[in-house]
């Protein structure tokens, strides 16, 4: 007799790649509806890819909440849905949840846990808030220029005019020897392919 266990293995994977299919699909659907300005049927079909653990969807649902596209603005919502995205590695939410958290003074720890996660991936806009956020300190940051013109140089790697601007603006309040260890620090870092949240809140990084 025959085992049953290679046919049920080919249901399971066709059934799999059949919902994969699906949401692909259904992901497009939603896209095309949100670049027509549809956002009544975007909103729709987003949040049914979200609350299935879609990162793309939940990315742009948190959007769409913030700037109130379809909905109401609401800030609570978007910072629901960019979480949801960011602890699955999405460097896109991580940039804002982080951004919600810095800019107002809301958790500064926290933003700066999210924006360094998104950009350790190569996310340019957080580099460039990281990079100025310790480049002015705050209240529960020391300042630390070192690092802010790292995470400056980073962002501005591919000479577009306004990241230039913003690190010769840094590097005319340093001196020779903080620029050639933030130098080093650029020469050393590699950006990672997707980063996750571990379970405690990153801190912040010393001063070297």
């Amino acid at each position: 007799m025959r085992s049953w266990l290679p046919r049920l293995s080919l249901c399971v994977f066709t059934i799999l790649l059949c919902a994969g299919f699906s949401a692909a699909a259904d992901l497009e659907s939603a896209k095309r509806a949100y670049q027509q300005k549809d956002y009544a049927t975007a909103v729709k079909e987003f949040t049914v890819l979200a609350e299935h653990g879609n990162s793309d969807a939940q990315l742009i649902l948190g959007k769409m909440y913030m700037m109130g596209q379809g909905v109401p603005k609401d800030s609570e919502q978007a910072s629901k849905w960019f979480k949801a995205a960011a602890v699955q590695g999405n460097a896109d939410a991580q940039f804002f949840l982080g951004s919600m958290y810095l800019l107002p003074q809301k958790d500064i720890g926290e933003g700066l846990k999210w924006l360094r996660l998104s950009a350790e991936q190569g996310m340019q806009d957080a580099q460039l808030l990281l990079g100025k956020a310790y480049m002015q300190g705050a209240k529960e940051l020391a300042r630390d220029p070192v690092q802010g013109d790292m995470w400056l140089r980073l962002a501005a790697k591919d000479n577009k005019e306004f990241y230039q601007d913003e690190l010769r603006a840094a590097e005319n309040q340093m001196t020779a020897d903080e620029i050639a260890k933030a130098k080093a620090l650029v020469a050393a870092w590699k950006p990672k392919a997707s980063v996750a949240p571990m379970e405690k809140s990153a801190q912040p990084e010393q001063k070297n």
